[in-house]
């Protein structure tokens, strides 16, 4: 079994150690996201709290992440019936 990796991000001013799966660089560009994220919902807000800031991220990042499996799940779709399609061709076929 693999060890843990752990890195140090700065998310909103905030240093958080972190430890997981993912290489340091993935772990670095979704702290830098969430940060990003926060920043421009703080800019729009200026009288939110970080509490209220937050949710709305958790909140932005749900609805993007909806859509994803949405998408996904059309794809997914597509492609099973593609498959169907081109099987019962090739059946078909003498």
């Amino acid at each position: 079994m693999t060890e843990p990796i752990r890195t140090t991000v700065t998310i909103y001013g905030e240093e958080y150690s972190l430890k997981g799966d993912l290489p340091k660089d993935v772990i670095q560009a979704l702290a830098h996201h969430v940060d990003g994220r926060l920043r421009v919902l703080a800019a729009k807000n200026p009288h939110l709290g970080i509490s209220r800031i937050a949710v709305l991220a958790l909140l932005n990042m749900a609805e993007d992440l909806y859509h994803l499996q949405e998408q996904n799940e059309e794809l997914v779709r597509a492609m099973q019936e593609q498959w169907r399609s081109n099987r019962s061709v090739k059946n078909k076929t003498p």
